[in-house]
This record gives C-alpha cells, structure tokens and sequence, in this order.
C-alpha cells in the first residue's frame, strides 16, 4: 500500500497538493489527527476494502494530538506501509501576504496574537515532521501549476529533478528583498546612473552591459559568487532542497543588480533550472 502524508504551513498548499493527489487516483482525507491515520491506514489495508493509494493531510489544525505523528509513521513502517511524507513550507512574508489576501483566519488564532507570531508558532510545532519529511517543497514562488507539478514528479518517483534557482535584482531603497537565502550588496561597484548616456537604462542593455566588462572588480565580485554558490547549490541539492533563492542589490534595483542578476542566471543555466526576476527595473 501507498500511503502519501501531506502536511506542513498553512497557507503553503496543502488544499492544493490533496487535489492533485485526488485527482491521481488516491483516497484523499484532509485534517487527519494521527492515531485516526493509523487506523484509517489500517481499514485501508483491509481486502474488503483494499485501497492501494492513500493520502492524507496532518498538521496542526489536530490540536495536541499532532505530536504523535511520529510514532504513527514508525508503526506504519513497522507495518510494511511505504509512507512518504511531503512537507509544503514558504517564507513567512509570502505567508502573511497571503493571508492578507484572502483574509482567512489562522487555525492557531485567539483573536489577540498576530499572524507573524502564529506562524512562528506553528513552525516550531511542525519542526519535527518536516525534519523527517521525504520531500519539503518550498512554494513561495511557485503557482498552481507549478505545484501540481512537482507533486506529481515526487508521486511518481522522478525524484533526480535538480534544484531550482531564483535569482533577483532588487533596489536597497525599496526595501530588502524579503524571500532571499541569500543576499549579495552590488553598492561598492561602479555605477552607471551616473553616466548621463547610461542613466535611464537597465543592466540588460548593451551599452550597459559594456560599461560593466571594463571594470576587473565586477568580474572578481560575480566569479566569487559564483564560487560561493556553486557550493550552496551541490550542498542543497545533496539535501534534496528544491529551491535556491539568491537577490543581488544595488541602490535602485535598474543597473549594476541587473546585470549580475543576468550573469549570474546564463552562468548556472546549464546546471539548474533557473528563473530571473527583476523587482524594481521598471521604478
């Protein structure tokens, strides 16, 4: 029997993931508490009833029961079960945007303490079973259709997908860019803002990327970068990451961000799948 346990942050995509698996052909429960998993898995088992694929989503909307998951897992392994637990996770600005828009209530709500707090709470009350989880999936970037996608590659076994790597420009004075693993400050380089021909264009455009292939120390700073992510990116995918999230800032987000937001992505291109953002080209 094929037994698939989604869990993870609310607002990640959870709903989401349990329609895909529905739609795979599973026998879907949502808000499962886990000694009822286990028994359900058990009725399952049964020749009477004899279902062969079972998915299931656990998370803290079980209250105090949810901290016996992991004794669950192992009677289910015990059992001769094969259990894959997905755990579906974003960066919690992406959580709290979220729920700003759809103005749902949080499961751990009491009225009184704030989204970002609650989040943090249910962090740490998930900890355990994302740390045994087969898969986490990072959905702060990702759609629908993104989504439904990489469930269905880890369903059906295509688990030798690499990482993906998001690398974005960004402006220093609209903010840092909230959703980063890692952020590299392009302030100390040359600027062409201050070129009258160069100002009102974008690190993509030739005269600019031209200025940029003049100056050794571009070229040093985007190599050690490049060093230092060719680490990260060996090192997360060996812990089945699934996302990298890199920024690069300069002071308007339009010129020296750009173009090593750019360099950076046709370096890496033949080695991950990689997406380039730029958040403020157009301020």
């Amino acid at each position: 029997m094929e037994v698939v346990v989604v869990s993870g942050m609310s607002g990640a995509g959870k709903s989401t993931a349990l329609g895909v698996l529905e739609d795979m052909g599973y026998f879907c429960m949502d808000n499962v508490p886990p000694d009822i998993l286990f028994n359900m898995i058990k009725i399952m088992k049964h020749p009477a009833v004899e279902k062969k694929r079972f998915a299931a989503v656990v998370d803290v909307r079980t209250g105090k029961s949810f901290g016996s998951i992991s004794d669950v897992i192992s009677k289910l392994e015990e059992m001769a079960v094969k259990v894959r637990i997905i755990f579906l996770d974003a960066k919690n600005d992406v959580l709290i945007n979220r729920y700003n828009l759809t103005r749902r209530r949080h499961p751990l709500s009491d009225g009184k303490t704030s989204i970002r707090e609650l989040i943090e709470k249910e962090r740490e009350m998930l900890s355990e079973i994302r740390e045994i989880a087969n898969y986490v999936v990072d959905t702060s970037l990702m759609n629908s259709h993104e989504l439904r996608r990489r469930i269905v590659e880890i369903t059906e076994g295509k688990t030798s997908r690499s990482l993906k790597l998001y690398v974005e420009s960004f402006g220093f004075k609209y903010g840092v860019s909230a959703n980063s693993d890692f952020i590299f400050d392009a302030r100390f380089l040359p600027n062409p803002y201050y070129i009258k021909e160069l100002t009102d264009k974008t690190g993509k455009d030739p005269e600019v990327i031209e200025y940029f292939e003049q100056f050794d120390v571009v070229r040093e700073y985007i190599s050690r970068i490049e060093k230092v992510l060719d680490f990260v990116i060996d090192n997360y995918s060996k812990e089945a990451k699934d996302v990298l999230y890199v920024s690069v800032g300069c002071s308007g987000g339009k010129h020296r961000s750009v173009y090593i937001a750019q360099t950076l992505a046709s370096h890496f291109k033949d080695k991950v799948e990689v997406s380039v953002l730029h958040r403020d080209i157009e301020r």
